[in-house]
C-alpha cells in the first residue's frame, strides 16, 4: 500500500542545513495501520507531510498503492490533491463558517469527478454514520466541542474514500478521558473499514492501543519498528527502553554468564538477567533496563534485593509509584494499592528479578 524508501528531508536554517528526515524505510500494508511514535523534533509529522505531498523531500522515493507519487531521482512530485490520500490534522481544521454537513461534503463539492447532490448526501450520512454524529450534520462548526470536531475531520477525511489515511496527532488537543475513549474508537473505525493508516503521536498509550506496527524514530531516523507487543517488550536500545517505558535503565558489565542467566556488574552491585539471546561477552559492556512494575519492594531481604532508602511515594489511582535509591542508583517502582505501603524514609529492599531484566544493545557510559 505504502512504501517510503530512502526518504531525505533537510532543512536550511541561519545555522546551516538541519536534516530532519534522515533516509528512512518502511512500508504500511494493506488494512494496516502503522504508527510513526517519537518525541517533538524527530522528524514524524515531516515524514508524513512529506506522504501527503505537503513538504517536498531532498531524496528517496513515495509509492502509494502501486504508484510512484515521488521519486528524486525520476524528478516525479504528484501534487496533494491527485494522491488517494486524505488527511486529519492536529488542529482539525474545521471551517467555522460552516455546517458539520458543508464541512464533511466540501471535499466532494469540490472535487473531481463531480458528484450529484444526492449521492453527496448519501456519502455524507454514511461519513456521519460511521463517526456517530448523523444527528449534527445541521450544527454549526462553532457549537461543536473537542471530539466533535474531531469526528468531523475524520468524517471530512473518509468522504474521499482514500487509499491510504493519514493523521497527525489527531488527539492532541483532547482531555485525558475523551483521548482514552477516542482511541479504542480510532482502532474500531480502522478494523471496521479495513483501513490502512499512517498515524503520528508522541503517546505511548496511544501508540500500543492503534497500532498494527509501530515506527520508533529519534532525531530523523527509524530506531526501531515492530508490533507493539514486541518493540515494548524486546527495545533494541537505551533511547527506545527509555521511551517505551522501561523506567531504569542502568550502565554495567558482563561478569558471568551461567547457562540461562548473564550477571551484570552495576553501580550497586550483581544483577541477573535472563539471557534473551542477547550477543554479550564477559567483560563487554551492557545496558539493563527494568519496568518499575516489575520491580518489588519489602522489609525483608531476599536473594534478588538489594538495600534501599524509600525518597519519595507517588500515588497514581490503581499504583503507588516510589522512588528508591539503591547506593548512587536511584529507582522507580511501582506496586499495586493493595500491597504493603512505604513511605519517604523507609530503609527497605528493592527485589530485581532476573526474569524481568532487559540485557540492551548499544554502548554502555561505563568508563
Amino acid at each position: 500500500m505504502l512504501k517510503v524508501a530512502g526518504l531525505f528531508k533537510r532543512y536550511k536554517t541561519d545555522r546551516g542545513d538541519v536534516r530532519a528526515v534522515n533516509g528512512i524505510d518502511f512500508e504500511v500494508a494493506e488494512g494496516e495501520v502503522v504508527t510513526l511514535l517519537g518525541p517533538s523534533g524527530c522528524g514524524k509529522t515531516t515524514v508524513l507531510r512529506c506522504v501527503a505531498g505537503l513538504e517536498e523531500p531532498d531524496g528517496g522515493t513515495i509509492d502509494i498503492d502501486g504508484v510512484t507519487v515521488y521519486a528524486h531521482d525520476a524528478k516525479t512530485n504528484t501534487p496533494p490533491h491527485e494522491r488517494p490520500i486524505s488527511m486529519v490534522f492536529q488542529s482539525y481544521a474545521i471551517w467555522p463558517h460552516m455546517s458539520v454537513y458543508d464541512n464533511v461534503a466540501y471535499p466532494l463539492k469540490v472535487g473531481k469527478p463531480k458528484v450529484s447532490k444526492t449521492r453527496i448526501a448519501e456519502r455524507v450520512g454514511e461519513a456521519l454514520s460511521l463517526v456517530r454524529i448523523a444527528e449534527l450534520a445541521d450544527r454549526s462548526a462553532t457549537m461543536l466541542s473537542g471530539g466533535q470536531q474531531q469526528r468531523v475531520a475524520v468524517a471530512r477525511a473518509l468522504i474521499r474514500e482514500p487509499k491510504l489515511l493519514l493523521l497527525d496527532e489527531p488527539l492532541s488537543n483532547l482531555d485525558a478521558k475523551l483521548r482514552e475513549e477516542m482511541r479504542l474508537e480510532f482502532k474500531q473505525l480502522f478494523r471496521n473499514l479495513n483501513l490502512s493508516a499512517v498515524y503520528v503521536t508522541h503517546d505511548l498509550s496511544e501508540a500500543l492501543v492503534i497500532s498494527d506496527r509501530v515506527v520508533v524514530m529519534n532525531a530523523g531516523t527509524v530506531v526501531q519498528m515492530g508490533p507493539p507487543r514486541e518493540v515494548y517488550s524486546e527495545p533494541c536500545n537505551r533511547f527506545v527502553a527509555d521511551f517505551m517505558g522501561a523506567g531504569n535503565v542502568m550502565d554495567g558489565v558482563v561478569e558471568s554468564i551461567d547457562g540461562g542467566r548473564v550477571n551484570v556488574r552495576v553501580a550497586f552491585g550483581l544483577v541477573g538477567c535472563a539471557d534473551t539471546g542477547r550477543s554479550v561477552a564477559v567483560g563487554s559492556r551492557a545496558i539493563v533496563a527494568v519496568r518499575p512494575e516489575s520491580l518489588t519492594l519489602s522489609r525483608t531481604p531476599s536473594v534478588v534485593g538489594y538495600p534501599c532508602r524509600v525518597e519519595t511515594d507517588v500515588f497514581l489511582g490503581s499504583m503507588v509509584e516510589y522512588v528508591v535509591r539503591v547506593d548512587e542508583e536511584v529507582l522507580r517502582v511501582r506496586m499495586p494499592l493493595t500491597a504493603e505501603p512505604f513511605a519517604p524514609g523507609d530503609e527497605v529492599h528493592v527485589n530485581i528479578y532476573p526474569e524481568s531484566c532487559l540485557i540492551l544493545s548499544g554502548e554502555s557510559n561505563v568508563g
